[in-house]
């Protein structure tokens, strides 16, 4: 049997593989075993015929480089079909972390060679089964020496971490060496909760399934948004992975992730010269996307304190300073490098040292560590998007006590303080109260007229703007009475509110939205479904309000199938039992130039063959 050792420069002195990365080539040396036997695989040869190419990780509100996944290519070379196969040798050999060692170093030196290399992250794949072992690569000897490294280490979990691993633990070691962490591939294999639990990373990569559709699958939007809002209450990122189409670049945009990588923006590179710190596509997405920011956007913007941040590689003095200043808040939120917050120190917490007999001498020891992170404690992290209930939620958690950080494009812009937050609900609650049907609690005019103008501007889903009333209203209440009157609307909203929940499920890929105008007058706005299964759906819902309205009136009417009633001009005449009409206005994909006007005047202009249809519905497209 063979056994294969690397040296790589530095190593002896106990530094990791980011302090020696610009000595990779450094010393593979075969040796023989003491049975003599020759090498079964020439190791070095395979990992020296590999290269990598680089993929960018952007911020999507700003199309700015956050850093790059690593990613190797030129198996063909080496008899493997890919990094798998490589690695699962490697491990049969007993040379994984060796192999790793070497493959990481590699890409190091290619990362580190890059111009303007330290304003971007370097994403790295770490092989879970090295996750807790003493010879995996980047366990810091000398933490101090590789302080501001740039590298993430993405756990891969493609396979799981061994048994009786304790991964927090591990994690903290790889920590102690200045990496950040990631989960990549989250959702797949065996990357779930657990893991999200234990390595309490700096970032979450959602697996390419969960994001190949999302713009037409609300039961994927529904576990990304949740995601998102659970990681940003826990100060994770997110990064979308294998985004490939401008409608799931905005709908991962709008639901709160941070990051994206895939196809659309850019495919990995193996020439490395003239890689872009901003990418243009990005930032043509964002300028031609015609909704305007929401209301909490510019809510938040305004509330903010916009708290100058602390670099955590500046030194405990200027820590001190910083609560000095007069009128300086009981808190400093602390970023890297990139700007990235890392989260908030609580003039509090200094006490101890600054009461004590040699507090003061303590913080300005530099022998004792001058960096600081060990006095940053872990925030909740919203984008300043983020709509206002999900804001509340991360609230909710125990670390939110003295504020929620907020960043716009991935980086700091300042503080939510829970007084803000409280001034931020109160309006919340108040322009609900204002803009809602006091009979059905069902949001009104100027909240359907704002449906509407999103749903137009929306132009990569379809959508179906319904509107619905009840035929012969008027002669029923005045027959049965406004007692009864109110009971069907209840009823018909009821059958409204249940329809538009149970949407993103029985329709798999819509998106709905409730409203009452007024009177018997309904909206439905549906976006994303698949038109036929939502236009069947809807004449479903009329029928089934047909049938509930029977049980308003006594036996003898139901059975006659009609009452006698006074029309608008005063005459006896009789009218069918009470029903509903709509007109369905079908907006498809891609049709970015029509208004709200264009679509009132199609609902007018059809009401009467609605109401005319056996079905009850008149279906009208535009575009």
């Amino acid at each position: 049997m063979t056994v294969l050792t690397t040296t790589i420069a530095g190593a002896k002195t106990g530094r990791t593989a980011i302090d020696a990365a610009g000595a990779y080539g450094a010393n593979w040396t075969a040796v023989r075993s003491a049975e003599g036997a020759a090498a079964a695989f020439d190791w070095a040869s395979a990992v020296g015929l590999l290269r990598y190419a680089f993929q960018p990780i952007v911020q999507l509100r700003s199309g700015r480089c956050h850093g790059y996944e690593a990613l190797l290519r030129g198996f063909e070379r080496t008899g493997f079909a890919n990094a798998g196969e490589l690695l699962d040798a490697a491990e049969a050999a007993g040379l994984l972390a060796t192999v790793e060692t070497a493959l990481h170093a590699k890409a190091v030196a290619a990362y580190r060679a890059l111009s303007g290399w330290s304003e971007a992250k370097l994403f790295l794949n770490l092989d879970a089964r090295l996750i807790g072992r003493p010879d995996s690569p980047w366990l810091a000897r000398d933490p101090a020496a590789s302080r501001n490294s740039g590298i993430v280490l993405e756990l891969s979990e493609s396979r799981p971490v061994p048994s009786g691993v304790a991964v927090d633990a591990a994690v903290d070691r790889y920590r102690q060496s200045g990496v950040g962490i990631a989960i990549d591939d989250f959702g797949v294999g065996h990357s779930g909760l657990r893991t999200l639990y234990e390595a309490r990373p700096d970032y979450v990569k959602i697996d390419r399934f969960f994001i190949a559709g999302i713009d037409a699958d609300s039961r994927k939007r529904a576990l990304v948004a949740a995601l998102a809002g659970h990681a940003h209450a826990l100060g994770i990122q997110i990064v979308a992975e294998g985004v490939e189409t401008a409608t799931e670049f905005y709908t991962c945009r709008d639901l709160g992730c941070d990051f994206a990588q895939g196809f659309l923006i850019a495919r990995p590179r193996v020439d490395l010269t003239g890689l872009p710190n901003r990418y243009a596509m990005v930032e043509d997405l964002n300028r031609q996307d015609r909704r305007q920011p929401s209301e909490s956007h510019r809510r938040l913007s305004e509330v903010i304190e916009r708290l100058p941040p602390l670099r955590v590689e500046s030194r405990k003095t200027e820590l001190l300073d910083y609560f000095r200043r007069d009128g300086s808040a009981p808190i400093a939120p602390i970023s890297d490098e990139h700007d990235r917050p890392l989260g908030l120190i609580r003039e509090r917490d200094l006490k101890r040292y600054v009461y004590s007999r040699f507090g003061g001498e303590l913080l300005r020891n530099r022998g004792l560590g001058d960096r600081l992170d060990d006095l940053v404690i872990r925030s909740p992290v919203c984008d300043i998007s983020t709509p206002l209930d999900r804001v509340i939620e991360a609230f909710s958690t125990e670390s939110a006590a003295d504020g929620i950080v907020i960043v716009e494009g991935g980086a700091y812009a300042g503080v939510l303080s829970s007084g803000a937050l409280l001034r931020l609900v109160h309006e919340r609650n108040l322009a609900m109260a204002t803009d809602q049907n006091p009979l059905t609690r069902l949001p009104g005019n100027a909240a359907i007229l704002r449906h509407i103008e999103g749903a137009l501007a929306d132009a990569g889903r379809g959508h179906v703007l319904a509107y619905l009333d009840f035929d012969n209203f008027k002669p029923f209440n005045d027959n049965f009475g406004f007692r009864q009157g109110d009971r069907a609307i209840l009823m018909f909203s009821e059958r409204l509110k249940a329809w538009a929940g149970s949407a993103g499920t029985a329709a798999r890929t819509a998106d709905a939205f409730a409203g009452h105008i007024g009177g018997d007058d309904f909206f439905l706005g549906v976006s994303g479904g698949e038109e036929g299964e939502v236009l069947a759906r809807l004449v479903e819902l009329l029928a089934l309000f047909r049938s509930d309205a029977e049980s308003l009136y006594d036996a003898e009417t139901r059975v006659s199938g009609g009452f006698l009633a006074k029309d608008r001009y005063g005459a006896l005449r009789r009218f069918p039992l009470l029903a509903a009409s709509g007109v369905a206005v079908v907006i498809p994909p891609g049709c970015g130039h029509l208004t709200p006007d264009a679509v009132n005047a199609a609902i007018a202009d059809h009401k009467a063959a609605a109401k005319g249809a056996e079905d009850k519905l008149c279906v009208v497209r535009l575009g």
